[in-house]
């Protein structure tokens, strides 16, 4: 492992060492005030202004610098939630509409999300609250030590399982699935593979693998997100299946893009506004 990588990992845990001994409130607001005093003086903080303000034309450079300044904030929050994810999980959220909780328990499911509020706390709120296990997909960090501690965190002793976003981790997706299973993907991020879909009437890469899955196990396509309500407080809400069947590919992706902008037009400095989602000068 490189020096850069092992800087890296010790920086991290030694990071979430000292806000594990806080209480889940304390570490949500230290960290959410580190990273919103030092987030808007990064580069990436370019592309996240660049991001919002063309998903948000209408918006003055004002208000899309206070957006800016509020996911800043956020995410410091989401990464100081580390340490806490169980407590959290369990005392500090809510669920919205939750009749639409129960059908889901023991049903092959595919949950679809984004980056929006904690992301993290949604899969262990579900376990520990709704009985329902909802192992995740997603994109693994290129230091692997880092990598291995994010896993661990999110793992709960090995009752909820990571897949990452490759050829190994689709087959083990698929095989959880076929399992009985059911796997939760964030579908926001940037690919080198998929379709081009609008998102904020900009073409973007896409994956289609959350659709092909869900396609090929007959299971239910299943929006849900997890909202900060305030401080180090949650609220979950499914939404309504999106119907799947022999639908062309690109309608399916199509609705599901469209409730990711509800959900962002409705709460934008909760989502992540950094990623690189579409390409230059588009």
């Amino acid at each position: 492992m490189s020096t850069r990588y092992r800087i890296e990992y010790a920086l991290l845990r030694g990071y979430l060492g000292l806000l594990k001994v806080m209480g889940p409130q304390a570490a949500s607001a230290t960290s959410g005030a580190i990273f919103g005093a030092i987030g808007p003086l990064m580069g990436l903080s370019k592309v996240g202004r660049n991001n919002i303000a063309r998903a948000f034309p209408h918006l003055t450079r004002a208000e899309v610098d206070k957006i800016l300044r509020g996911m800043w904030n956020h995410l410091g929050r989401v990464v100081g939630e580390y340490p806490h994810l169980e407590d959290i999980a369990k005392n500090r959220t809510t669920f919205r509409n939750p009749e639409r909780f129960a059908p889901l328990r023991g049903q092959t499911t595919v949950f679809f999300s984004g980056h929006i509020g904690n992301w993290e706390v949604l899969p262990p709120a579900m376990l520990f609250q709704q009985q329902i296990t909802m192992h995740s997909v997603y994109r693994a960090p290129n230091n692997p030590s880092v990598d291995a501690l994010i896993v661990r965190l999110r793992g709960f002793g090995g009752a909820l399982r990571s897949f990452g976003k490759n050829r190994k981790g689709l087959s083990e997706t698929l095989r959880a699935l076929q399992n009985g299973e059911s796997v939760g993907m964030l579908i926001d991020q940037k690919m080198n593979t998929g379709i081009e879909a609008m998102f904020f009437n900009r073409p973007a890469m896409t994956s289609t693998a959350f659709v092909e899955l869900a396609r090929k196990l007959k299971c239910p396509l299943v929006p849900g997100r997890i909202i900060r309500t305030s401080g180090c407080h949650f609220e979950i809400d499914l939404g309504e299946a999106i119907p799947v069947g022999e639908r062309p590919t690109e309608e399916i992706i199509a609705d599901t893009h469209a409730v990711l902008e509800a959900w962002i037009r409705e709460y934008p400095d909760q989502w992540l506004w950094i990623h690189r989602r579409w390409k230059k000068g588009v």
